[in-house]
């Protein structure tokens, strides 16, 4: 069970005067809660907390069974269990997740960091660029393999264009493992085209609060996690979000930090994240990020730290708090001591263990819950996903010809974004952010260039940077790029014009995936455009000589 670490904002640095109303909107948050009797009526399932439309309210209702499930999956383990053992038998060697936003960020976290000594090898197939594909077709050749397909809904889009490509080139439905919701597309094409299994997870369980289910179980028993262990810090940190006094329950107070942090002026979340740990942000990231950014309010995670702050720290998280998870074993924190000293507030935890992650998975969602109720909007939905879906759609269909950007700009490397973005930067103020927002394959040495890019722009600006790959960041923070704080810069960088990567068919569709990785850029430019926002994108094309 984690250990919390409140670092009050009044004796971590130099009293101001905009700390103590953060503490003062906590404590009136903490009241509220209290009053409203909010913690009981989230238990209760009462959706008319969230809104007195009674359809909205109903939805809400359909999206809290991730608070009631435990017992569900414990059914579960067994044959868990068995289907470990059983594909481990038979060879396999390694798991791909096939799957977008909650269906693969939190089985990524349980590859990274929470495999068992004799569990599988898990990667996360969450692209639609043709030199993604290729790769993970590769690395699946490589060994035999055992292809995980996860979608609630059963119809997305990415989800099922991989699947179509991996069918292709693996014709035996006995490697395919389904999850979904029942009476999917998705379970009607595994029944059909004979999958080893297919697992129905409880409809009432949304994608980004489904780390617990069976979308985050199913891979979690194939990467070799004591699930009843698991299970059972899932548990217990259930029962701490029970307590109705919302000064004695972790995630009540979580929330109203984040709430109050919002409505303070601090609307950015800076991630501060042990070693051991750092992949939980991603997660973090589509949690907070989509569930609170809509309405013109929410929360932005911001991931990395401040390079080139130098002495003026406070004045770069000016509008931003400090949340910091870290285990005993890898304490994380010159970026955490360098903001307490600043004066930031800041909450911080520290695990026992990783394996601990599951009981933070829990406190997020509960805490998310709730300062989404504070901020008065519903934590449940989201509302700007479908419009780049519907764009893209448009695109590929011909009815819909692109948004040009504010500006379009080609460069041959990475390297030279920041030049490029010169007259940009200077002109971006300190309170707004700049979200780089990647086309690329998601291969090591694209994230690598990618965090590089990070550090070197987040050196430039006093503004805050974040970098994220699509297609994954449209199931994640685009809710809050199209939805949130009404600012942000966004660069969307492509390279459409590279000759050297070769294009993957998608069976039984009329495009490949190297037009459609072109036409979700590009649809999701024009949706960004259509709301306003200043657009630039950035051409990757390299030299011949490169």
């Amino acid at each position: 069970m984690a250990t919390e670490l409140l670092l009050d904002a009044e004796t971590s640095g130099p009293v101001r005067d905009d700390l103590t109303d953060l503490d003062r909107l906590v404590e009136q948050h903490l009241d509220k809660l209290d009053q409203a009797k909010a913690i009981v009526r989230i238990w209760q399932r009462d959706g008319a907390l969230f809104s007195e439309d009674p359809a909205v309210a109903r939805a809400v209702r359909n999206r809290l069974g991730w608070l009631f499930s435990v017992q569900t999956m414990r059914d579960q383990v067994e044959r868990l269990a068995v289907l470990a053992r059983v594909v481990e038998r038979q060879g396999y060697d390694r798991v791909l997740v096939v799957g977008m936003g909650g269906s693969s960020l939190w089985p990524e976290v349980v590859g990274r960091h929470l495999r068992g000594k004799r569990g599988l090898p898990i990667r996360v197939c969450d692209s639609t660029h043709p030199e993604a594909i290729a790769d993970w077709i590769t690395w699946c050749r490589e060994g035999k393999t055992l292809f995980v397909v996860a979608t609630k809904s059963g119809g997305t889009l990415e989800t099922l264009s991989a699947y179509k490509a991996l069918r292709h080139a693996f014709d035996d439905g006995n490697h395919f493992v389904a999850i979904t919701d029942a009476g999917s597309g998705l379970e009607s094409v595994a029944r059909a085209q004979g999958f080893r299994e297919v697992f129905l997870n409880p409809a009432d369980i949304g994608g980004r609060f489904s780390a617990a289910s069976l979308f985050g179980l199913v891979p979690a028993a194939l990467a070799g996690v004591a699930l009843q262990d698991a299970l059972d810090r899932v548990d217990a940190m259930l029962t701490e979000c029970r307590e109705e006094d919302p000064r004695l329950n972790p995630g009540a107070r979580l929330g109203a930090f984040l709430a109050a942090a919002q409505q303070t002026g601090r609307w950015q979340m800076r991630l501060a994240l042990g070693k051991d740990v750092k992949g939980f942000g991603s997660w973090i990231e589509q949690l907070v990020g989509e569930s609170t950014g809509k309405l013109g309010t929410g929360v932005l995670p911001v991931l990395g730290g401040v390079e080139g702050a130098g002495a003026h720290l406070e004045q770069r998280l000016a509008h931003a708090v400090v949340v910091g998870l870290t285990t005993f074993a890898k304490p994380d924190e010159e970026f955490l001591l360098r903001a307490t000293a600043a004066g930031i507030p800041q909450s911080a935890e520290v695990m026992p263990e990783v394996a601990d992650l599951w009981t933070e998975v829990v406190r997020w969602e509960f805490a998310t819950t709730v300062a989404g109720w504070l901020l008065g909007i519903n934590p449940f939905d989201e509302p700007d996903v479908t419009s780049a879906k519907t764009a893209t759609a448009a695109i590929l269909g011909g009815q819909l010809v692109p948004v040009e950007p504010t500006r379009r700009l080609r460069i041959a490397s990475l390297n030279e974004l920041p030049g490029a973005l010169s007259q940009e930067l200077a002109s971006l103020p300190t309170d707004d952010y700049l979200a780089v927002l990647a086309w690329l394959a998601p291969t090591q040495g694209n994230l690598q260039r990618l965090e590089a890019l990070r550090q070197a722009l987040q050196a430039r600006t006093e503004a805050a940077v974040v970098v994220q790959v699509g297609p994954r960041y449209l199931h994640s923070t685009g809710q809050f790029h199209k939805g949130g704080v009404p600012r942000g810069l966004f660069v969307v960088v492509t390279d459409a014009g590279r000759t050297d990567v070769a294009d993957i068919a998608i069976p039984q569709a009329d495009f490949g995936f190297a037009r459609l990785v072109q036409a979700q850029a590009q649809g999701d430019v024009t949706v960004l455009m259509q709301r306003g926002k200043p657009v630039v994108v950035a051409e990757l094309v390299p030299s011949p000589q490169a």
